[in-house]
């Protein structure tokens, strides 16, 4: 298969759900994808850019240099999809895959493009599509920006979910939405890299780790690692709170994030509290992950976290690492990990909380993960991709690997 991959945001921070698919996928097949990344060499991006010189990631990948302007809408999805048909061409790609964002990379013009090759849309996140959603207070970085979204482009995630050839959904509740519009729609969560994460808590200890970050080992160690957060910033209240109560304590924050500087005039005063860590190559992650005793998940009581399937719970718990979701979270809910315990969404209820699994619950809480391991997860993606490949071609006999995704085929069509 040849595959091309235009994920919703840049390469390169972190690792994404597109990035994690596209390297597992890249091992069985070619992979493609569409990156308006500038790197930190921006000098070198232009260079590559005008010369038309592709990068081969690490991972496996090629990563093709996409044309962006920062705030020319109509223009980066000119690009965007002259950028798809131009390159789905030249490496003549069977499929593409796009997540919607046309806020950071343009439109996808499902008409024009579908005309030569099948499109399958990740569903990546989104609210409930109901006025309710849209005049509901925003309190989230994710949640405003998804709404100025739709604010530019009204009924955009419906669009893409409608005019796509299949869909695989982050969520369950993202995919009994996608159904209603669109019947090729599968569940396929977020996931997490067993091995990895298994080979660094096999060869490190916390007490290490907490030493490598300059932490004394006996602070117990609160972390929000990736800045999925409330702008109330009740979780910073709550480190404050536990620590004014005799607890040595740390909120460890790592990450980059509008809300970092609201976040330092909240903690000011509190430096041995509150400690922002900002952004952390991939490489070094572990280390932090190692160090946390209990992992934040606070956000608030909206939609769109409902729906929402949070990478680094899934790395927490490879990790052995208890979490705390606040409020109570339907597909977090859902997915049942014992690691995973809920509070309410305020300062008092969440220092509470920890104080109580820092007295009583072991400090490691094993799950079984073997099904959110993204090799699993990508040979998913892979079976939907050839099944809607198979489906352009009309071929009746495209022969499925995985039941699972098979009944799924089979019962939409």
């Amino acid at each position: 298969m040849r595959i091309l991959w235009v994920p919703h945001a840049p390469l390169g921070f972190g690792r994404s759900r597109a990035e994690h698919l596209m390297e597992k996928l890249a091992k069985r097949h070619e992979v493609y994808a569409l990156n308006f990344n500038v790197h930190q060499e921006r000098f070198r991006y232009l260079s590559d850019l005008l010369r038309y010189r592709p990068r081969q990631n690490p991972a496996g990948y090629e990563e093709i240099l996409l044309t962006r302007i920062p705030k020319a809408e109509w223009l980066n999805t000119l690009f965007l999809n002259r950028a798809i048909i131009r390159e789905a061409r030249r490496r003549r790609c069977d499929v593409v895959v796009v997540s919607p964002n046309p806020y950071l990379i343009g439109y996808v013009n499902f008409a024009r493009l579908r005309r030569y090759i099948p499109i399958v849309c990740d569903y990546v996140d989104d609210g409930a599509w109901s006025d309710e959603d849209h005049k509901a207070h925003a309190s989230g970085e994710a949640v405003r920006r998804r709404r100025a979204t739709a604010r530019a482009w009204p009924g955009y995630a419906r669009y893409y979910v409608e005019s796509a050839d299949a869909v695989i959904c982050v969520s369950r509740l993202l995919t009994q939405q996608a159904r209603t519009v669109n019947a090729f729609s599968f569940f396929i969560p977020n996931g997490v890299d067993l091995a990895r994460f298994r080979a660094y808590r096999a060869a490190h200890t916390v007490r290490e780790c907490k030493l490598a970050l300059g932490i004394h080992p006996e602070v117990f160690v609160i972390s929000i690692i990736g800045m999925t957060c409330s702008s109330r910033l009740y979780f910073v209240d709550a480190a404050i709170a536990l620590a004014r109560s005799g607890r040595k304590v740390l909120l460890l924050l790592v990450g980059p994030s509008p809300l970092l500087p609201e976040i330092s005039r909240r903690a000011q005063g509190a430096d041995d509290i509150v400690r922002i860590e900002g952004t952390v190559p991939y490489q070094e992650i572990m280390k932090y992950f190692m160090a946390t005793d209990v992992g934040l998940y606070a956000v608030d009581d909206e939609p769109y976290y409902h729906r929402a399937s949070p990478l680094k719970i899934f790395e927490y718990a490879a990790m052995g690492k208890r979490v705390v979701v606040a409020p109570w979270l339907d597909e977090v809910a859902r997915n049942s990990l014992p690691n995973v315990s809920f509070c309410e969404p305020d300062a008092e209820a969440l220092a509470k909380h920890i104080s109580l699994l820092a007295d009583n619950e072991p400090a490691c809480v094993e799950s079984n993960l073997s099904s959110y391991d993204w090799r699993a997860l990508a040979a998913q993606v892979e079976d939907v991709l050839a099944q809607i490949i198979a489906r352009r071609k009309k071929r009746a006999n495209a022969i499925s690997h995985h039941p699972k995704v098979e009944a799924e085929f089979l019962r939409s069509s």
